[in-house]
């Protein structure tokens, strides 16, 4: 038993020590970089957007361009109306498009192509706006991200704008996305809720001003206006919302380095290997628990089946002879 107790020592501690965590890729840093930043506290004067559009980062890793196109939220705007026309197709669709573009770059080169591109956006004026920008960098990864909102009949050539400073620097793009999301029916229905809304509320207020019952009928009555005017708020800005939406495109950008500068060379696969000890010796412990746990009643039937064969064994076979005698 003493022998034992070392080994099984040894493997504790090693268990233990493997679940302090290896090293945080780029992508993890600004997942935990987020996670610490959601927690603080907002105000009105500024300390919410600053977190927004600084490099503030979004709690779970981000997904690579080519995986999918994200969409993010638009603010309201009084854009012209001829921008909208350019998201509607001939039959009188609305479409809000999103976009996401992939760049592969050297990891040193990720924030000059970043300040690039957002000066790209910047000389667009009214037409682009950036609302993230976030990077992180360790010893052996990389990772950027934009998030973006685009006039949408602009949306499309920005391709090549952002392609251009990308080859200056040796980079390329590697992939791309588009996607879009026909917003007909929802505003069609938004404005039939909004229109009936209104028409209640001439109604009542017509009602209001005719009444002459008493006063408790008429807080009710101004009641019910009020609740009807919320309701017509609420609408017209959702449908805002909508049209907002088909008027400025989501673009997301995303940045890592290039093939080999990732996640290579002797250290990382040893830590790796080494933070999965305690999982793998968990894993290793709980599929013997799992055999032995399944083989017990099976070892239990033979050895029922042996002792029945060998307690009767004898008297059948004694009973046989005596029939052939």
């Amino acid at each position: 038993m003493k022998k034992l107790y070392l080994p099984l020592v040894c493997l504790g501690l090693l268990a233990g020590c493997s679940d302090a965590g290896t090293e945080l890729t780029a992508q993890d840093l600004i997942a935990d970089t987020e996670a610490s930043s959601s927690d603080a506290p907002r105000n009105k004067f500024g300390f919410a957007e600053a977190l927004h559009q600084g490099p503030s980062l979004l709690p779970d890793a981000p997904v690579p361009a080519r995986d999918s196109g994200v969409r993010v939220i638009p603010k309201q705007s009084g854009s012209a109306e001829a921008t909208a026309r350019a998201s509607e197709t001939e039959g009188g669709q609305q479409i809000a498009y999103s976009y996401g573009f992939g760049f592969r770059i050297a990891g040193d080169h990720i924030a000059e192509l970043q300040e690039a591109h957002i000066a790209t956006c910047e000389a667009m004026g009214e037409k682009c706006r950036v609302l993230r920008t976030s990077q992180a960098r360790t010893d052996l990864d990389a990772f950027g991200e934009i998030n973006l909102q685009v006039a949408s009949d602009q949306a499309g050539l920005l391709e090549n704008a952002l392609s251009d400073p990308a080859e200056k620097l040796g980079g390329e793009l590697m992939s791309s996305v588009r996607d879009g999301e026909d917003l007909s029916e929802n505003i069609v229905d938004t404005q039939a809720r909004l229109n009936s809304r209104l028409v209640l509320r001439k109604k009542l207020t017509a009602v209001l001003q005719n009444s002459k019952g008493s006063t408790a009928e008429l807080i009710k009555a101004e009641e019910a206006v009020a609740d009807v005017n919320e309701q017509i708020d609420a609408t017209r800005a959702k449908l805002q919302q909508y049209r907002n939406r088909i008027r400025f495109s989501d673009v997301r950008i995303t940045y890592e380095p290039e093939y080999g500068q990732s996640r290579i060379g002797f250290a990382q696969p040893v830590m790796e290997a080494a933070g999965s000890i305690g999982t793998t010796l968990g894993i290793t412990i709980g599929f013997l628990i799992y055999a032995i746990t399944a083989l017990v009643p099976i070892a239990l039937l033979v050895l029922a089946i042996r002792w029945v064969l060998h307690r009767f064994g004898y008297r059948i076979r004694f009973w046989m002879e005596g029939s052939k005698g």
